[in-house]
């Protein structure tokens, strides 16, 4: 399969791959999962895959942590005309 570069631009500007670095977009921690201390959240992409990872001492906060990440990167999606 071949990719036109214009389309995978977006997928590799700054504002895609620091979308967890943004102060205006933090993923906000309660203090039942803050406990666990979980890691940054880190976006890795090639081509068209990508892939989210956060750390921590449970499962349920690196789940949760998860979830809100993959909110944020399908908001930022659909702002600029990609499907999530």
């Amino acid at each position: 399969m071949v990719f036109h570069k214009d389309l995978l631009s977006p997928l590799s500007s700054p504002p895609f791959t620091d979308i967890f670095e943004t102060p205006t977009n933090p993923i906000e921690i309660p203090e039942n999962h803050a406990c666990n201390h979980p890691t940054h959240v880190s976006i890795l992409i090639y081509v068209d895959d990508g892939k989210l990872t956060v750390s921590s001492h449970s499962l349920d906060t690196n789940n949760y942590v998860l979830a809100k990440a993959y909110q944020l990167v399908d908001q930022w999606l659909h702002s600029v005309g990609l499907p999530g």
